[in-house]
């Protein structure tokens, strides 16, 4: 059946087309073979784009040749692609992937709606006019407050999903990366210094821990694992590497510790007693810069690092070599935690644990240490032409309050990822536009698929079809990242004293009838408009989104097309240190005058801890089966997560043939005729199982099971094991091959203080003799 007229019921999945065409890709860190920019053909140019896959935006160099695209290559110089000024820019495989995306045959190239139960191809005026009437009904009947905004990361692309749903709909319901991805990491941060949070300034640390973050290929951005380089071989730096899996960063490392899973806080906890027991501390800044130190000299005062050892299986005389070798090199040096501490049911506290080291060596916005990036200043254009954008979901009240929840109760999130399918049974929820992301790959996919089913009226803005778009009522296929213009304002790069913007047009024209973003938002806007008698087409006024972020670069004097011309630009200077006031003191509060300290945050969470009988102190809360995760036992003795690579994002990329391919030739398991995700196992849990690399097997929890290709390998911590997100008949992978690992988990595992969904389970895995 032809992809392009997926005529089934909501309750049938799709059966995808013939497999993916192959382009080229390269490594992490390698760039493509790039051709020749002087070429004797006329109809070959070089133009530029960015990458927005993993939210990087890696400035891309673009060879077009009769209008396609041929070639990919980074942007020299360039503050995500880059090392910084004259380096040579680079793309990962997942931005090397762009072309196979691009030109899939497996993409979704025409808009379709629901009709008679089946999803049929239609034009865009039919499709819009669909949309909108069935916005409009649903805005009557049932009020914007039940229609969820579903947000993945190349929504930050752009801010017309948020400008239709959220301010001119009223739509307050949304589900974000913090309940799915960073929540605890983030959160944590965000509530202990006022503001939001800090990246490291990885090109000038001299001590470098990645703690459960794989930096040397999941990234955010070339510049993350060319710094870390630079810094071992510029500035002599130490990288060590906390991770129960050998990973790309494991391999770079001078250390690689393998501690037990979700025991990062105890860890975290001993360096802290070392670092003060030892007086390593930077004294003045904690005792002029920081709050509740007191409590924190209790909190560590007994978590010797024998204590720890005890717990995380890390030798205690290895604890104190790191915490020393830590404030040593303060304040250039930096502690990170990331997904591997926020997929934990006790996330929340041991991100908070670690955070709080950067704090007692006063590295933070310092050079080496933590760095408060900034956006560069852009004119709002709405501004420009008086035009005062209402905040319609101010009005709109939370219809899914659970006080069961928590992070609810106290008003912490509004929803969260996995309580969404519950909202819906209850009535609370009943509809979902959704922009380049798929739920069901997050967590808790058997009820959100139902849920899916349930709501009455979906709408989403995506290339492939995958759980989500085949139940959709409606589906507008949006452009590629080289179809599509693109600007971005700035953040973490390889410039540490620099703001930047970087930018784009559409490389090609966008295939079949896909449109760009902001085509599909401002052509749904004016028909929405009409439905409901407002004057929202106003604020779509302009003809195209280049068009709109011209008008954004008037605040540093540059067009549009000198920022496409050039791909990015240095905008302004970027101090150190700008939590200090005009008096030298410590100026938290405000920030320069950029953040402010939300004391209602603060009480929220101080009265979310006294529920859960926590301190909002560090302190150590290890998994109980009541708050703070599941433990294994005998019929569950393995502990299951999944893991990110470099070569496949999330759900994003397992419709590109050639992705998958080198995703399984890392593991030299690409001859195994097998197009799925794989169960990495330690070789002592495999031998005790009978199984071998390319069995197929098992891996059953308390709630469900899923079957998938087993790789037997020492890089992985005995008890535990782990696979890759996003397969199976869930995802965008034209033979639905491997498991939606997520298919694991229900409701109730999510992390109880930010609400992020949890992603370790303890499982059982056995050989099935199955075929693959």
């Amino acid at each position: 059946m032809s992809s392009e007229n997926p005529t089934v019921s909501r309750r049938t999945f799709l059966t995808g087309s013939t497999a993916a065409a192959v382009a080229a890709t390269a490594g992490c860190l390698g760039s493509s073979n790039q051709l020749a920019k002087a070429s004797s053909a006329t109809n070959r140019e070089v133009v530029h784009g960015n990458c927005w896959i993993c939210r990087a935006e890696c400035g891309q160099e673009i060879t077009v040749e009769d209008g396609r695209a041929i070639n990919l290559t980074g942007v020299d110089g360039h503050p995500k692609a880059s090392a910084g000024q004259d380096r040579d820019g680079t793309l990962c495989s997942k931005g090397m992937a762009q072309l196979e995306k691009t030109y899939n045959p497996n993409r979704i190239t025409r808009p379709h709606v629901r009709k008679d139960g089946e999803l049929t191809a239609v034009s865009w005026d039919e499709a819009v006019e669909y949309a909108a009437e069935k916005l409009a009904a649903f805005h009557r009947e049932h009020g914007p407050e039940r229609l969820l905004r579903y947000q993945g990361y190349p929504i930050a692309k752009h801010p017309w999903h948020n400008l239709l749903f959220k301010n001119l709909y009223g739509a307050p319901l949304k589900v974000g990366r913090k309940t799915t991805c960073h929540g605890p990491f983030s959160t944590s941060w965000e509530w202990m210094s006022g503001y939001g949070r800090e990246w490291p300034d990885w090109q000038n640390s001299e001590y470098m821990i990645a703690w459960g973050r794989n930096v040397m290929e999941c990234f955010r951005g070339q510049y993350e694992p060319k710094a870390i380089l630079d810094a071992t071989e510029n500035n002599d730096a130490t990288l060590v590497c906390i991770d129960p899996r050998y990973t790309k960063t494991a391999q770079k490392a001078d250390k690689w510790i393998p501690i037990k899973p979700r025991t990062d806080g105890a860890l975290a906890l001993a360096m802290g007693n070392v670092i003060i027991e030892e007086d390593l501390y930077d004294e003045a800044f904690v005792e002029n810069h920081t709050h509740g130190f007191d409590a924190y000299r209790e909190a560590v005062e007994d978590k010797t690092p024998e204590w720890a050892a005890e717990i995380t299986g890390v030798d205690a005389d290895e604890i104190r070599e790191i915490a020393r070798g830590f404030a040593d090199a303060a304040p250039s040096s930096v502690v990170l935690p990331w997904t591997g501490l926020t997929f934990q049911q006790n996330g929340f506290k041991n991100c908070q644990n670690v955070h709080a080291l950067n704090g007692l060596v006063g590295n933070i916005d310092r050079e080496g240490g933590t760095r408060q990036w900034q956006s560069a200043s852009l004119a709002d254009p709405h501004e420009k032409y008086d035009l005062d954008v209402p905040s319609n979901h101010e009005d709109a009240s939370n219809p899914a309050e659970y006080d069961d929840y928590p992070f609810q109760k106290h008003g912490i999130r509004n929803v969260s990822h996995n309580l969404v399918p519950r909202a819906v049974r209850d009535g609370h929820i009943k509809g979902m536009v959704s922009n380049w992301s798929s739920p069901p790959k997050s967590g808790n996919t058997q009820e959100w698929l139902e849920a899916i089913e349930e709501m009455e009226l979906v709408i989403i803005v995506d290339a492939f079809w995958d759980s989500d778009s085949k139940r959709a009522d409606v589906v507008f296929p949006g452009a590629s990242q080289l179809e599509q213009p693109f600007l971005k304002a700035g953040g973490d790069s390889s410039y540490s004293t620099k703001t930047w913007v970087t930018g784009s047009k559409a490389a090609i024209d966008p295939i079949g009838d896909c449109k760009p973003d902001y085509q599909i938002y401002k052509l749904l806007a004016e028909t929405l408009a009409e439905k409901m008698d407002t004057d929202w087409e106003k604020y779509f006024r302009w003809e195209s989104g280049e068009a709109y972020w011209d008008d954004q670069l008037d605040a540093i004097d540059m067009s549009f097309d000198e920022l496409d011309t050039q791909s990015f630009a240095t905008v302004s200077d970027l101090e150190y240190e700008q939590w200090k006031g005009d008096d030298g003191e410590s100026d938290f509060d405000t920030v320069n005058g950029k953040f402010n300290f939300d004391l209602d945050v603060v009480e929220k969470y101080a009265e979310l801890a006294e529920e859960m009988g926590a301190s909002t102190a560090p302190e150590w809360h290890p998994p109980d089966d009541e708050h703070y995760g599941e433990t294994t036992d005998d019929d569950y003795p393995l502990l299951y997560n999944d893991v990110f690579v470099e070569q496949i994002n999330r759900g994003h990329d397992q419709a590109i043939g050639r992705s998958v391919k080198a995703y399984q030739a890392r593991y030299d398991m690409e001859d195994q005729g097998y197009g799925g995700n794989l169960l990495h196992i330690n070789p002592e849990d495999a031998a005790k199982r009978g199984i071998q690399s390319g069995d197929m097997v098992r891996i059953e929890s308390i709630d469900d099971e899923i079957e998938l290709m087993a790789h037997v390998y020492e890089g992985i911590r005995p008890g535990r094991v782990a696979s890759l997100s996003g397969f199976g008949e869930t995802s965008s992978h034209p033979d639905g091959a491997g498991a939606n690992t997520m298919i694991l988990n229900r409701e109730r595992h999510v992390e109880p203080v930010t609400g992020m969904t949890v992603r370790n389970h303890p499982v059982e895995v056995e050989k099935t003799g199955g075929e693959n």
